[in-house]
């Protein structure tokens, strides 16, 4: 066998001993798939751990790997050095406007029983503070919910456990929750007590998360990390949130994990832009058919878009209203709006969809454009359609079509945008995000 190269700089990413091993060890430890964020940060993260290493222990790269996998203290050095948190507070706003009002109707049904909320991964924080700023403002006491947030990065919690943040912590320009729960000090904001002391941080992996160590939750957030995963990690996380998750409960994923959970068969809950999913009721009565009793479903405003790989939006579907079964008196056609006229077939589509019968979707979508083929919300509802497949060209292309007949179609810029982000073109991104903030009258 040859030498081992005592200098990283030495070592060939495709040889046995240069990154990819590394790169292995990060997948088997904390699930990361390093396509997802490049493998030159991976390599320039392991770069710079080992040669702090060295500087003290001195040694071959062989040397540091294998301080790696027998010093749980040393590895997590390295998770530190690759993890890097990017979240504020209220990012995607509506999903936390959706679980209040889903919180209330849980505590409705079940009075006496506090709503369990978990947080994972819970980065800086300022997620799971967002989720109890929400259900405070929406009226539910602090003893009647329960907060966990749970991270792989000490470093990550023990700035959530200080609850001090600077300007980046906060961005868009609704921060009337800014003034409500933080004081200024030093530089920067700290939050109310009452509100960081309601939730729990503790550290914890999503590979090796134990169903049995906690009680069942009601909401689980975890939303872009499963970004970051192969598919058979995603699949593995999945199946372990499923098993945290209670009975009725509602799991919230990033915009851009919808196409996933919906091909792992999960259902919508049919809030526009909460991103928010249950699982299919096992019994015959689901009480999930239609929208959540007592939570009123809105029409928002377009949110602020990071240019990050999360920038997608519910499908349109999201709040189509159900088909109707039985026969609609005619309306006279001089009376009847043009937009009016063309719903009909567009909505089975979107239900279709919602239903997860993609193929019939698809189908229902290009038969409505036989009819009317300058429609661009068809043209959308096949590039969301074609995102869910992993058409990844495909849906592209019916993004950029339906953009072609509305240069001003929102979820298609936003959908797009979060295309060309995945593909590494982030300038690109940033155009398309702009163009949608300016469709609704955005300054963002």
């Amino acid at each position: 066998m040859s030498a081992l190269p005592h200098s990283f700089d030495d070592a060939s990413p495709g040889e046995p001993f240069g990154i990819g091993r590394f790169i292995d060890l990060l997948h088997r430890t904390i699930g990361l798939d390093a396509e997802s964020i490049g493998t030159n940060a991976v390599s320039r993260a392991v770069r710079e751990r080992y040669n702090l290493w060295r500087e003290r222990h001195g040694g071959t790269l062989d040397d540091y790997h294998r301080d790696l996998t027998q010093d749980p203290a040393r590895m997590q050095e390295l998770i530190e050095a690759v993890v890097v948190p990017e979240t504020w507070f209220f990012r995607d706003p509506e999903a936390f406007g959706a679980l209040a009002r889903l919180a209330r109707v849980r505590l409705h049904e079940r009075p006496g029983k506090p709503v369990r909320v978990l947080s994972a991964p819970c980065s800086t924080g300022e997620e799971a503070y967002s989720i109890a700023m929400s259900l405070i403002e929406a009226g539910i006491a602090p003893e009647r919910f329960t907060i966990d947030a749970i991270d792989v990065s000490e470093r990550a919690l023990s700035i959530a456990r200080r609850a001090h943040y600077g300007r980046n912590a906060f961005r868009g320009r609704s921060l009337g929750y800014r003034e409500r729960h933080f004081r200024v000090a030093d530089g920067g904001w700290q939050l109310d007590p009452a509100i960081a002391q309601s939730v729990r941080f503790s550290q914890a992996n999503l590979l090796h998360l134990d169903a049995h160590a906690f009680e069942r939750f009601d909401f689980v957030l975890c939303r872009n990390v499963l970004i970051y995963f192969d598919r058979e990690t995603q699949c593995a996380v999945l199946r372990a949130l499923d098993g945290l998750l209670a009975e009725g409960g509602t799991l919230f994923v990033g915009p851009a994990e919808t196409g996933l959970l919906m091909r792992e068969g999960l259902c919508s809950a049919n809030i526009p832009l909460a991103f928010a999913f249950h699982r299919p009721e096992r019994e015959s009565a689901n009480v999930f058919s239609g929208a959540w009793p007592g939570a009123p479903v809105v029409t928002p405003s377009l949110p602020a878009m990071p240019a990050l790989k999360s920038a997608f939006v519910l499908p349109a579907w999201a709040s189509a209203p159900l088909v109707r079964t039985a026969p609609v008196a005619a309306k006279p056609i001089e009376t009847m709006p043009a937009k009016h006229e063309q719903t009909g077939t567009l909505e089975q589509a979107r239900e279709l969809a919602d239903a997860g019968q993609l193929d019939a979707a698809a189908n229902a979508a290009r038969a409505f454009l036989n009819a009317h083929p300058s429609n661009a919300d068809a043209y959308y509802l096949l590039g969301v359609i074609a995102d869910a497949r992993g058409e990844k060209q495909e849906s592209r292309a019916h993004y950029r079509r339906a953009l072609y007949l509305d240069p001003a179609h929102r979820e298609a810029l936003a959908h797009l945008a979060a295309c060309l982000t995945l593909d590494g073109d982030e300038g690109a991104a940033r155009l398309l995000l702009a163009r949608a903030g300016r469709a609704t009258g955005s300054t963002r």
